[in-house]
Parts: structure tokens; sequence; C-alpha cells
């Protein structure tokens, strides 16, 4: 079994960042595992290492929703709540 970080889902161990669309709606830049929806968000911009067609994730995902990846930076739209796990 892989021992990457994401598998071993440690990302409360390195800490998490809350955006809020109206107050912070994007991350500073750094390494991020997860993106987890509070609430129904739109992303407006996202730089990742291994997701393609990012153009498909610029649409309003439900609260509940987690996408894991290599992320270096999210932006949100105004009215979402997200974290974003560090790694």
């Amino acid at each position: 079994m892989a021992s990457s970080r994401n598998n071993a889902l440690e990302f409360s161990s390195v800490g998490s960042i809350i955006l809020d669309g109206d107050d912070h709606p994007s991350t500073p830049t750094g390494s991020y595992g997860a993106i987890q929806f509070l609430k129904d968000t739109q992303i407006t911009s996202i730089t990742a290492q291994n997701i393609t067609n990012e153009d498909e994730l610029y649409v309003g995902l439900g609260a509940g929703t987690i996408i894991y990846g290599k992320i270096s930076a999210v932006t949100i739209a105004a009215g979402g709540l997200v974290a974003v796990h560090k790694v």
C-alpha cells in the first residue's frame, strides 16, 4: 500500500484553511490535498498538478463534495464555503 499523505488521511495533522467566498475567496499558495465543500460552492479558479479538464470544475459543486488532488491554489465564488486541507 502506498504511503502518501492522501492515503493516510493526515489532513488534520497539518491544518486546514476555511475559505469564505464573501470574505476570503482564495487560498494562499501552498500544498493542499483536498477541497471539502461545506456549502454549495462554485470554483472560479484552481491550480493543480493532477487535475485535467479543470473547466469541468467551474460549475457549482454540492455541499459534502470532496475533491482530492495535488492542489496549490483555489479561488471560490461569492457565497461559497469550503475547507482546504493542507498536506
